[in-house]
C-alpha cells in the first residue's frame, strides 16, 4: 500500500470506528485552498472535525503527537471554509477530534483485530 491508500485505509476505519457509535457521516475528505478536512460527522447537535492520524507503532508518541499547531491552524481554517460553504450548519456545537489509529496496516499483513483506535474528542480548542 502506498502512503494514500493506507490513509484512505485509516479514513475508512475511523469512519466504521465513529458509525458504529451512532454518528452520520457529513463530508469525507472535504479540500479547500489550505486545508483538508478528513471526516466531518454529526451526532446529537454535534458537528465534529475529525482528523484521522495513523503510525505504524507507538514510537516517538504514535499518531496522537502527531497533530502539530500547524496542522492545527490548517484544521481552523478547512472547519472555516466548510461552515461558510453550509452556513445552516454553523448553529451546530462544533468541535476538532483526533481519531489516531496505530498497529500494522493490511500492507504488513496485519489484521484489524492488532489496531489499536485512539477518540479524542475535543482534541483541541480554538479561541476567539
Amino acid at each position: 500500500m502506498n502512503h494514500t491508500q493506507t490513509g484512505a485505509w485509516a479514513e475508512d476505519l475511523a469512519w466504521q470506528h465513529m458509525h458504529q457509535r451512532g454518528w452520520n457521516l457529513v463530508a469525507r475528505n472535504f479540500f479547500c485552498k489550505g486545508g483538508e478536512l478528513d471526516i466531518v460527522a454529526y451526532k446529537q447537535g454535534i458537528l465534529a472535525f475529525v482528523e484521522v492520524k495513523y503510525r505504524r507503532s507507538q514510537a516517538m508518541g504514535g499518531a496522537i503527537a502527531s497533530l502539530s499547531t500547524r496542522k492545527q491552524r490548517h484544521l481552523i481554517h478547512s472547519a472555516n471554509v466548510f461552515l461558510q460553504r453550509y452556513p445552516r450548519l454553523s448553529q451546530l456545537d462544533c468541535r476538532f477530534d483526533l481519531i489516531a489509529i496505530s498497529g500494522p496496516a493490511p500492507s504488513d499483513h496485519g489484521s484489524p483485530k492488532q489496531v489499536q483506535i485512539q477518540w479524542l474528542d475535543n482534541a483541541f480548542i480554538t479561541l476567539g
